[in-house]
């Protein structure tokens, strides 16, 4: 059973992620601007009230004149919910008027930045007092008069429970809207997902709607990032559409091809029983034998066809030595020619590697070198040679490996030539025995392996089949 994820459930939770960590990192910067928006809007009330007071404190006859303005309180006052204080000091931080227990005082600070007579900036901190949290800002003056001159600090605070309201507030429109976007987006999304794969369910359809026997190219409108995956779908029909085309005429042929054997054998077999002749009977019997072994040998080359036609599909090439496979090919072969008073001669010291099935290239020499066997008159020799050459192809030297199967029979004509590749086909003139299938193998199992195959005429007499192979070194397998 295939196991199966859905494209669509990916793409939603991959949104979903990125739409809630977007919307997190939303809601993680509008807090701090809020914090900081209304830190700045607070802080700029307290100095303006700060500002007020000290704008309204003098230096008469050396002493210090507070007349502390309305409008400064008005101002604090803008935050309903908050409460002010206030205090204003000299540099010995003794209470001119205002809270007398105001904490934390950055004292230190203060002293130091007073003694560089400089102006003190205003300076903000935050303190617990009274139970609350309060927010104060110190303002220095420095009061002249003549040849006199005095320096105040004006503290003022507030309680930050408006600002901290406020932050809320904005927090949740925040939250508000990044929801209400959250939402909106993940529909939009839901809505383009739906779209971007409805050219996937439109496959679907045209694949499932078609009928079984229809291989035909499918001839939709896609995306061209799908166009691949259709022309892909299209490749593979038209690949086992060739497949079936070739299994049903090759099935046709090898019924008729089995069928007549048989017939033969069922009618000479008959005969023998009904014949009275002793010799007579024995003729009929050695051609029932000699049937016999032909319709094997055809059954074999069609079992072996039926698996390479298999290994073509399924096996991967290995790395292995052409001219020690040719050379056991031999070695099995060289009994049996010698039987049929044939001698089968290696010739050559060539060595080449190839990428190759070691089972189809077996199968492909068995069929040549058994059919030159075949062919040759007796006593006669058929000679293997593996040559190597180096030819330029592209700007770049590949090399290159034939091989040639002689042997010094009655040869093939040239129109015999055209057709000898064809299944089950056999000159009219050709008496030997045989299934015609071998060669067509041979043919194929070389066109498998991207090799050249060609038939010439041998001096004085009989046929040349030459294969030529693509060589390739270890360190490129």
């Amino acid at each position: 059973m295939i196991k199966t994820r859905s494209l669509r459930r990916q793409l939603l939770v991959m949104t979903f992620i990125v739409l809630l960590f977007i919307s997190s990192l939303a809601l993680w910067g509008a807090h701090i601007y809020a914090n900081r928006t209304t830190k700045i809007s607070y802080d700029r009330l307290l100095y303006g009230a700060a500002l007020q007071m000290a704008e309204n404190i003098t230096l008469v006859n050396g002493k210090v004149i507070i007349d502390l303005p309305i409008s400064a309180f008005e101002t604090l006052s803008l935050s309903s919910s908050d409460r002010a204080f206030y205090s204003i000091m000299n540099t010995q931080y003794q209470v001119l008027t205002g809270y007398k227990d105001l904490p934390d005082i950055p004292f230190p600070q203060l002293i130091r930045e007073s003694q560089q007579n400089q102006p003190i900036k205003p300076l903000y901190y935050e303190s617990n007092y009274r139970g609350e949290r309060v927010r104060f800002i110190i303002l220095s003056k420095r009061l002249l008069e003549a040849d006199k001159s005095k320096t105040v600090f004006v503290i003022v605070g507030q309680t930050m429970e408006a600002r901290a309201k406020a932050a809320k507030e904005f927090n949740q429109i925040a939250l508000q809207f990044v929801s209400v976007f959250f939402i909106i987006t993940m529909l939009l999304l839901l809505f383009v997902i739906w779209q971007v794969l409805r050219p996937l369910q439109s496959i679907k359809q045209a694949i499932t709607e078609r009928s079984s026997l229809d291989l035909s190219a499918l001839d939709i409108h896609v995306p061209s990032e799908i166009a691949p995956l259709v022309g892909s779908i299209n490749y593979f029909m038209a690949q086992l559409d060739n497949t079936l085309q070739r299994l049903e005429r090759f099935t046709a042929e090898s019924a008729h091809q089995i069928r007549t054997p048989l017939a033969g054998l069922i009618s000479q077999a008959q005969n023998a029983l009904d014949e009275k002749d002793a010799a007579l009977r024995k003729q009929q019997l050695e051609n029932i034998l000699e049937s016999s072994q032909l319709l094997t040998q055809t059954v074999n080359q069609l079992l072996n066809r039926a698996t390479l036609t298999h290994r073509f599909q399924s096996h991967p090439f290995s790395f292995l030595s052409l001219d020690e496979l040719i050379k056991d090919t031999c070695r099995e072969l060289v009994v049996w020619a010698l039987e049929k008073h044939v001698e089968i001669a290696y010739v050559g010291d060539a060595k080449t590697n190839i990428l190759g099935d070691e089972f189809a290239l077996k199968q492909m020499l068995h069929n040549i070198i058994e059919n030159a066997v075949k062919y040759s008159p007796e006593y006669g020799t058929v000679e293997v040679e593996l040559m190597t050459q180096s030819t330029a192809s592209n700007q770049a030297l590949s090399n290159q490996a034939t091989l040639q199967i002689r042997d010094q029979g009655v040869g093939v004509c040239d129109e015999d030539k055209l057709h000898i590749f064809e299944y089950f086909y056999r000159s009219a003139d050709n008496v030997a025995a045989g299934s015609g299938i071998g060669l067509s193998i041979a043919k194929e199992v070389a066109e498998h392996h991207k090799a050249t195959f060609h038939l010439k005429d041998n001096q004085p007499t009989g046929l040349i089949v030459e294969i030529v192979f693509l060589c390739v070194e270890e360190s490129k397998q």
